[in-house]
C-alpha cells in the first residue's frame, strides 16, 4: 500500500471517529445557545420582558462568549481538547438549565452571559482541533461537516421546542437541553483522544502516516513565512476576516435567534406548526450547507465559496423588504438568508490557516471567532430594538443587507493579499 492510500484510509478512519461526535457536541452546544428563540414570545407573554430586553437577553450571552475564546483555544493548544471541552460542557449545561428558573430580566442577563463565558472555549477549540487531525486536503469539509451542526440543531429543536413549549412548558425547554450538556461531559472526556500520537485506535502505520503529512504541511508552511502572535492579530487579513465574521455573524444570529418569533407573530400557526416550518427552512440549508462545502474542497477554491452565500443571503432579506405582509414571500426570504448564513461555513475556516501557520493560527482563529462572535450580542439586539421601537422587523431586514454587502467586499478584498499555503 503506497503512502498516499495509506493516509486515504487514515483519514476515513478520522471522519468515523472524531466528525460524529463533535458533530453531536455542537448540537448540543448549538440548542443552549439559541433555545432561547423559541421562548421569546411565551417570556414576553407571561414575564412581560420587552422584545427589546429578551433581545439583549439573547446577545448578552456572546459577550461572555467572547471573553473566553483566545484562553479557550490556547488551553486546546496546552492541555488537549478532552478536558477543556468536558469541563466547559458541564459549565453551559448548569446555566442553560438555570436560564429556565428565571422570575426577571435581570437574572436573565447574568445565567445568559455565564452559559456564553463556559461555552467560548468549545467552537474556537474544536476548529483548531480538527486542524491537528485533518490535512488541509480534506479540512475544509471536516470542519463543514461540524459546522451542519448547525441547521441539524435547528431541524430537531424546531419541533422538539414547539412540542416542549406546548405540552410542559417553556421552562423545560431549558431544562431538558441543559441536561444533556451535563450528561455528555463525562463522556467527552473519556473519548476524545488530543492529538494522533496519543490515538490508541489507530494503527502505528496510519498514525504514522498521518502524523507526517501534517508534519509536512508545518514545515512547508513555517519555511515560507515566520509569524509571532503579536504578528498574527496585528495582520491585516485576520482583521478583515474577523470584520467578515463580525458583519455575517450578526445576520446569522439574528435570522437564527429571531426566526421563531418573526414567523408565530407574522401568522396563525401554533409552537409545533412554526417549529415545523423552521425545521423545513433549516433542512433545506443543510443540504445547500453541506454540497458548497463539499465543491469548494472539490474545487479547492475559498474566496468565491465564501462570498457567494452570502450575496444569496442578501437576497434574501431584499425579498422580505420588498414583500411585507406576504407570509410565503417570508417564508422564500428565510431560507434564503438560512442559505446565506450557513453557505460560507467550510470555506471561510479554511481561509486563516492559509495565511498563518501554527500555534499562530490557533491564536488567530480564537481571535477571528471572538471579534466576529460579538456580531452574535449586535443582531439580536438590533431586532428586538427594533421591533420594540417600530414593530415591525422591515428595518431589521435593511440590517440585514448592509452587514452582508460589507461583508462580501471585504471577502473579496482578500485576494490582494499573498496566501502562504493552499486552500
Amino acid at each position: 500500500m503506497s503512502e498516499q492510500e495509506l493516509l486515504n484510509k487514515t483519514v476515513k478512519r478520522l471522519w468515523i471517529r472524531i466528525i460524529p461526535f463533535v458533530f453531536i457536541l455542537y448540537i448540543i452546544a448549538f440548542l443552549d445557545r439559541v433555545n432561547i428563540g423559541f421562548a421569546e414570545v411565551p417570556m414576553h407573554q407571561l414575564l412581560g420582558f420587552s422584545y427589546a430586553d429578551l433581545g439583549l437577553a439573547s446577545g448578552i450571552f456572546f459577550i461572555g462568549y467572547f471573553i473566553f475564546q483566545m484562553p479557550g483555544t490556547y488551553l486546546v493548544d496546552r492541555i488537549g481538547a478532552k478536558v477543556v471541552v468536558a469541563v466547559f460542557l458541564a459549565g453551559w449545561g448548569i446555566f442553560g438549565i438555570l436560564v429556565g428558573t428565571v422570575t426577571n430580566i435581570v437574572e436573565l442577563d447574568v445565567y445568559r452571559f455565564f452559559e456564553g463565558f463556559m461555552e467560548g472555549a468549545f467552537f474556537p477549540g474544536i476548529i483548531y482541533y480538527l486542524s491537528l487531525w485533518f490535512p488541509q486536503k480534506w479540512r475544509a469539509q471536516a470542519v463543514a461537516l461540524f459546522m451542519m451542526a448547525i441547521p441539524v440543531s435547528e431541524i430537531i429543536n424546531g419541533p422538539l421546542a414547539g412540542y416542549i413549549i406546548t405540552t410542559i412548558g417553556w421552562r423545560w425547554l431549558f431544562y431538558i437541553e441543559g441536561l444533556l450538556a451535563l450528561i455528555f461531559s463525562p463522556i467527552a472526556y473519556a473519548f476524545m483522544t488530543n492529538r494522533p500520537n496519543e490515538a490508541a485506535w489507530l494503527a502505528p502505520e496510519e498514525k504514522n502516516a498521518l502524523i507526517a503529512a501534517l508534519t509536512r504541511e508545518a514545515e512547508e508552511a513555517a519555511k515560507k513565512v515566520k509569524q509571532s502572535f503579536g504578528s498574527a492579530i496585528a495582520n491585516p487579513v485576520t482583521v478583515m476576516l474577523a470584520l467578515i465574521y463580525f458583519f455575517w455573524i450578526t445576520d446569522l444570529y439574528a435570522v437564527d435567534i429571531w426566526s421563531p418569533a418573526i414567523l408565530k407573530l407574522g401568522s396563525t400557526y401554533g409552537y409545533v406548526g412554526v417549529g415545523y416550518l423552521i425545521s423545513g427552512i433549516w433542512l433545506i440549508g443543510l443540504v445547500y450547507m453541506y454540497l458548497w462545502g463539499r465543491h469548494s474542497d472539490i474545487t479547492m477554491e475559498r474566496i468565491h465559496h465564501t462570498a457567494i452565500p452570502l450575496i444569496i443571503g442578501a437576497i434574501g432579506a431584499i425579498i422580505a423588504i420588498a414583500l411585507p405582509g406576504n407570509f410565503y414571500a417570508l417564508v422564500i426570504a428565510l431560507i434564503l438568508l438560512t442559505m446565506g448564513i450557513l453557505g460560507p461555513f467550510g470555506s471561510f475556516w479554511s481561509l486563516p490557516t492559509m495565511y498563518l501557520t501554527g500555534a499562530v493560527a490557533a491564536v488567530a482563529i480564537g481571535f477571528v471567532n471572538s471579534i466576529g462572535n460579538l456580531g452574535g450580542f449586535v443582531g439580536p439586539y438590533i431586532v428586538g430594538y427594533i421591533e420594540s421601537a417600530t414593530h415591525s422587523f422591515a428595518l431589521a431586514y435593511a440590517v440585514f443587507v448592509v452587514f452582508f454587502v460589507l461583508a462580501v467586499a471585504l471577502v473579496y478584498s482578500l485576494k490582494a493579499f499573498k496566501q502562504i499555503t493552499q486552500a
